[in-house]
């Protein structure tokens, strides 16, 4: 579903190697989380793979679609098929629960029936159904971070990306939203979960791979967080 064949990045000449020779290969309905300090690539991985950047070398493939050939009137078309969901919630503060949620449906072009289908489905999906009325800054902040995974999701995308989704909450609450990612796993929806948070990595036992100055270190399936340098 994602692959990265020899990737390296660095955004300007002269700047020092964001990742470096990296091999990655997710398979279809995997969960995969990218750990590493800051700093480390994490986020320069995600976003090559929803094509904020383009590797310096080296091939990234998403569902299919080598990025590197893609004409760039079908970029919007791929995008589609990726739901991202960030440390900062990213809301609407003045639309609804309801409303947020309801906008990406809207701006693709979805008929009103379809938005007024899909969006109660995805609230219940993420535990949100009884707060559809309520503004943003009325929920709190794990709140916030499940109408963002709605928002990610109410499109049903084969592919969500998650950077950092637990940064700014409690751990609790941050073991919460993690269980709503691994059900949107269990659906069938290929997770990739960019975190340094190392008691959900702990806690959820899913494979992963962990970035040392921009370099794979470590590639491991259903491992703990240890770790790893050199």
């Amino acid at each position: 579903m994602i692959t990265l064949e020899n990737v390296s990045l660095r955004y300007a000449k002269g700047d020092p190697w964001a990742l470096q020779d990296v091999d990655l290969d997710v398979t279809r309905g995997e969960f995969c989380f990218v750990v590493g300090q800051t700093g480390s690539g994490k986020s320069s991985l995600l976003r090559l793979v929803i094509l904020e950047h383009e590797p310096t070398r080296g091939r990234v493939l998403v569902a299919g679609h080598d990025l590197g050939q893609l004409p760039h009137r079908r970029v919007h078309v791929l995008r589609r098929q990726i739901g991202t969901v960030f440390q900062d919630f990213r809301l609407l503060s003045g639309k609804t629960v309801y409303q947020n949620v309801a906008y990406v449906l809207q701006v693709l072009g979805a008929p009103g029936h379809e938005i007024r289908q899909r969006v109660p489905e995805t609230l219940a999906l993420v535990g949100l159904q009884e707060r559809a009325k309520r503004l943003p800054h009325e929920l709190s902040g794990g709140e916030q971070q499940r109408v963002a995974i709605a928002r990610a999701m109410v499109n049903k995308p084969p592919i969500l990306l998650a950077d950092e989704p637990t940064g700014n909450l409690d751990p609790d609450t941050s073991a919460e939203i993690v269980a709503i990612l691994e059900r949107i796993n269990r659906a069938g929806t290929t997770v990739v979960m960019a975190t340094h948070d190392t008691s959900i990595v702990d806690q959820f036992r899913k494979r992963v791979v962990q970035l040392h100055e921009g370099r794979v270190v470590r590639d491991q399936a259903e491992g703990g967080y240890r770790e790893v340098t050199r």
